[in-house]
């Protein structure tokens, strides 16, 4: 999904800026959406944001998890429009309408540990990028959130990468994911989250890739009883949403909006940080077992990752300027 002709979100930041000022009496009616299902670290945050927001008296905030708002795609047209809405999203579905060099901090194997991750979002690089994201019409409020660490489920052992080859595998419909389980050897298999429960039982796919708390979230562990602990990606959670409509509130609504966000971001994180081994007991209990892989295997076989032609739009030297933040 592509929009980048610039007078579509001006005239919604008209818009928006007449609505808000026309309810500059009342608080202000936001939605926070997120596609991941309740009972998961992110949407849990996005309560404790809202309580946050609500508590200011300047919004009136209400969470819809699971896609009870649309798709990804049609939550982040939403807020391309100026609509009063909240939602999360990952760095490679922002890149998609924004800044292609977004995309890079969801490579595979990219970072050691979250320490890593914070470095990166604490550069100059990183703070000139949100300028950039900012210009094509959406605002990050908020990059300290986590999805969390993404491992693989299937229905047969993997032992070593090989393993994994010819595999139909379900990832999220962005080419971040496509690239990398094409690196790895996998087929990959863009589908629906809700899809997936029913292609397993079917045989459509033979696994897919997520986080601990979403494979158990959604009952996967009933269908496909084996994981490889490969954490192949660390997956950054923005909180975004129009800048038509950011622009529009007040300096004080906007202080706020941003405040609520980081601080239940610090929450979420700890959250999914704390939970992550729980949620891989609770997994073990109900049959799944667990195989460590050769990581390195792993790493190494993504090396061609970044030759893909998918990724030519990048700046030159992308990686080696990010590779020079992480290991400052």
């Amino acid at each position: 999904m592509k929009r980048t002709n610039a007078s579509l979100w001006l005239n919604a930041g008209l818009f928006a800026m007449m609505a808000v000022s026309a309810m500059a009496a009342a608080p202000v009616t936001v939605s926070l959406a997120t596609v991941i299902p309740p009972g998961t670290p992110v949407p849990t945050g996005l309560e404790r944001m809202s309580e946050m927001l609500n508590q200011t008296g300047e919004f009136k905030t209400a969470v819809y998890p699971a896609g009870q708002l649309g798709s990804l795609t049609d939550v982040m047209d939403r807020c391309l429009d100026g609509d009063p809405t909240i939602m999360t999203c990952d760095p490679a579905d922002l890149a998609d309408v924004t800044v292609t060099d977004l995309s890079i901090a969801q490579a595979p194997f990219l970072f050691s540990g979250w320490d890593e991750v914070d470095k990166l979002t604490a550069s100059e690089w990183w703070g000139d990028l949100t300028r950039r994201v900012e210009g094509k019409g959406m605002k990050i409020l908020a990059y300290n959130w986590a999805f969390g660490e993404r491992h693989i489920l299937t229905k047969k052992p993997i032992m070593k990468i090989s393993d994994l080859a010819g595999l139909k595998i379900r990832i999220p419909n962005n080419v971040n994911f496509v690239k990398t389980f094409q690196a790895l050897g996998a087929t990959p298999t863009p589908m629906a989250l809700a899809e997936v429960f029913t292609a397993l039982q079917q045989g459509t796919i033979d696994g897919l890739e997520n986080p601990y708390s979403d494979i158990y979230a959604n009952r996967f562990q009933e269908v496909a009883k084996y994981a490889v602990d490969d954490d192949h990606i660390k997956q950054i959670c923005l909180i975004i949403t129009g800048t038509a409509f950011y622009d529009a509130l007040s300096g004080k609504q906007r202080r706020e909006l941003a405040e609520a966000a980081v601080k239940a971001g610090e929450f979420q994180r700890g959250l999914v940080l704390r939970l992550s081994s729980d949620f891989r007991d609770k997994l073990a209990a109900e049959g799944v077992i667990f195989t460590r892989v050769d990581r390195g295997e792993f790493v190494k076989s993504c090396e061609v990752y970044y030759t893909y032609p998918e990724f030519s739009s990048w700046t030159p030297g992308l990686r080696g300027t990010v590779m020079d933040i992480l290991a400052k």
